[in-house]
């Protein structure tokens, strides 16, 4: 009896390792603020990792496609069941993060009699301003993170940290963002020296670097969507 609670620290952190190595597999989903709203990238082979949730509001999440389906589906029915009952401005993403997914997904990450859920994401909504933008990072186990300005999704914190460090450092308009960031995305997936790239992100072998993206597009579905400030909706951009 005595040690049940020890079993109980052992089976979280095989969960915890378990869940880890299912994200390793995945390609990072990056969200950036820009001029018009915010602009979220994307590899997929199979399933998308982008979502529109509401006015303003979008997911961009990392996976395994059922479980970012129930989280999807929850929280959109969270967003228009408050829009409802009380008004449209009440629905934030704050009040869906801690309300609604952070909880859920503690609880499926503690209950070791249950399946976890395969889930690291950023939930984005679009201000008035670039300045007003908000970005909350949630991991598989409802630990939250808001950040500021810019998110990168991905299977490890230092990949991520790589990643941030390529993106637009200022705000920018999408066509001027765009590429930098569909780099920054694709360069995510790799060891940097295997794509021709040094450990600032800068391309120091071109003959690599342009085979080895040409070949990782051909393979995937490059999915760009921009949260638009003044539209209220989440609509498709195609690569420039």
């Amino acid at each position: 009896m005595f040690d049940e609670p020890y079993r109980w620290v052992d089976a979280i952190n095989q969960r915890r390792d378990y869940i880890e190595d299912q994200l390793k597999r995945s390609s990072p989903v990056i969200a950036v603020s820009v001029e018009e709203g915010i602009l979220l990238v994307s590899f997929y082979r199979r399933t998308p990792k982008l979502f529109e949730l509401y006015d303003r509001m979008a997911m961009g999440s990392i996976g395994h496609p059922a479980d970012l389906e129930a989280i999807r589906m929850s929280l959109i029915n969270t967003a228009h069941v408050e829009g409802f009952t009380r008004s449209s401005k009440d629905v934030s993403i704050r009040r869906l993060v801690m309300f609604n997914l952070s909880p859920k997904l503690k609880t499926a990450f503690e209950d070791v009699m249950s399946s976890p859920l395969i889930f690291r994401g950023v939930i984005v909504e679009a201000g008035v301003f670039p300045k007003d933008d908000q970005f909350i990072e949630v991991d598989f186990d409802g630990q939250v993170s808001p950040v500021t300005m810019s998110s990168v999704i991905s299977s490890s914190e230092e990949v991520s940290d790589r990643v941030k460090k390529m993106l637009p450092s200022t705000i920018m308009a999408v066509g001027d963002a765009l590429p930098l960031i569909i780099d920054s995305c694709f360069a995510g997936n790799f060891d940097v020296t295997d794509i021709g790239l040094d450990s600032e992100g800068k391309i120091v072998d071109e003959a690599m670097y342009r085979e080895q993206k040409e070949k990782f597009i051909k393979e995937r579905v490059l999915d760009i969507q921009l949260v638009d400030r003044f539209r209220g909706v989440m609509k498709p951009l195609s690569m420039p």
